[in-house]
């Protein structure tokens, strides 16, 4: 299934391929007269199907449900590429870490899928009808649950669509994310020089690719009230911002700066270590994949 969701027209082909072999080989050897006989299936039609998978970027509160509002644009993708393709359905797939019991986890990967599948609708006025929600809990990993970093990736929700494959199909926007681990001084949204090099590949990636635009995402730990780490993670966004049309010549009309203070955690907040994990900054690239 996730070969599938990732590689539509190489599964296709393989697809197609394993089908003729099976009649080749039905055709072959010594029980070639007693086979029975093989029923045609239909040809396939140059518009098919495929699955398009587009991940969400969306970070529930530990343990709820609740769809915060500054998930919208994430969600909105999703909305947009369905209405671009109005004849598509899409199943909204919720997956959680192993933190918890199999039965808590399933209900809440459940709830989740729920609250993405009742925003489309109500918010982006997408048909009920063509939309679905299944929760499966931690038994889907994409990473290992014993680090940190992989209850995260873990913790997902996803929305596979399926869609008619025009001709000239082009892949929906997808957010590339340049993650930036730039230690600042406390309570100093100052860059410091040795980190010109990091911010550095964020700036190479733009100028390769002109048309993008990206978002400076700023992100504290859990240490100090929700109003201060908003305020501080939005100055440290703000300044990677400056440093990117200062230092490298980035256009400011390409680049906006957003703080979300602790609402954003890669990991737990229960060490130094991934306190430190979580105070970041993210560069969102919004980009096109176009095959070369």
């Amino acid at each position: 299934e996730v070969y599938w969701s990732c590689h539509n027209t190489e599964s296709s082909r393989l697809l197609a391929e394993a089908r003729k072999l099976a009649k080749e080989a039905e055709g072959c050897g010594p029980q070639a007269v007693a086979a029975p006989p093989v029923v045609a299936e239909p040809p396939v039609p140059e518009t098919g199907m495929v699955k398009v998978c587009i991940p969400l970027n969306i970070n529930f509160q530990i343990d709820r449900a609740e769809i915060l509002p500054e998930f919208d644009l994430d969600i909105a993708k999703v909305a947009d590429f369905m209405k671009a393709h109005p004849t598509s359905t899409a199943v909204i797939e919720g997956h959680t870490d192993n933190v918890g019991g199999e039965v808590h986890n399933l209900k809440l990967s459940q709830d989740r899928a729920e609250n993405v599948v009742k925003y489309l609708v109500d918010k982006f006025g997408i048909e009920r009808s063509r939309l679905e929600a299944k929760g499966y809990g931690m038994s889907r990993p994409i990473a290992d649950n014993a680090t940190e970093e992989g209850k995260q990736m873990n913790r997902r929700i996803e929305a596979i669509i399926d869609c008619a494959l025009e001709k000239n199909f082009v892949p929906p926007p997808v957010k590339v994310c340049i993650p930036l681990m730039i230690d600042f001084d406390t309570d100093s949204a100052q860059v410091k020089p040795q980190y010109e090099a990091q911010v550095a590949k964020a700036a190479d990636f733009m100028k390769q690719y002109p048309e993008t635009t990206a978002l400076i995402a700023g992100h504290t730990d859990d240490v100090g009230s929700y109003n201060y780490n908003m305020k501080l993670s939005q100055q440290r966004a703000e300044s990677v911002m400056e440093y990117l049309i200062a230092k490298f010549g980035i256009d400011k009309s390409r680049l906006e700066a957003k703080g979300y203070g602790d609402t954003r955690r890669l990991v737990y907040n229960t060490t130094p270590d991934a306190r430190k994990k979580n105070r970041r900054v993210e560069v969102w690239v919004d980009c096109v994949l176009v095959k070369k």
